[in-house]
């Protein structure tokens, strides 16, 4: 788990500057950033979630990015083209097998015994909303945590996404 820890600690949340903390360290970063917008948000849109799921879930609801136990998902762009022109700082590792971002977490947790609630791992999995197909069904109904968990992303992914630097 230490070789995770440090892992973790450098892990941008995204590849590209024009979306959101596409630097070392912006995984961390935008999982605190959704966790505070969590904690606001919980009375009015799902009083009844506890803070330890909600915490459990803001804080893993992108833990896929992070890669598997062996590889990193995002691997630094080393086309100085791609940087310049289109803000691209980290490209997909293609030697991982394809998964989405929550898939990939939920496996990742499981495969280091994290146990998770019921709620909790929908929360996860339901972490993207309705902008995948895998979520449909759920939707108008996902849980108050899932859908927490995905307003306080969207709001703190638009807060860093106002933020970020233009390519």
């Amino acid at each position: 788990l230490d070789q995770i820890g440090e892992r973790l600690a450098v892990c941008p949340a995204s590849g590209r500057l024009e979306y959101h903390s596409a630097w070392p360290g912006g995984l961390v970063d935008h999982s605190l950033r959704v966790l505070r917008k969590g904690l606001q948000l919980r009375p009015a849109l799902a009083p009844e979630a506890t803070e330890e799921a909600l915490t459990v879930a803001c804080l893993f609801h992108d833990f896929g990015k992070l890669g598997d136990h062996l590889h990193d998902y995002y691997l630094p762009q080393e086309s100085s083209w791609h940087r310049e022109k289109l803000g691209e700082m980290y490209k997909i590792n293609g030697a991982i097998q394809y998964m989405t971002v929550p898939l990939r977490g939920l496996w990742m947790l499981q495969h280091y015994d994290i146990s998770l609630s019921q709620e909790e791992y929908l929360a996860i999995f339901l972490n993207d909303g309705q902008y995948i197909d895998e979520n449909r069904p759920y939707r108008l109904k996902e849980p108050p945590l899932a859908f927490l968990v995905h307003t306080a992303d969207l709001w703190a992914t638009k807060f860093e996404k106002d933020l970020a630097p233009k390519a």
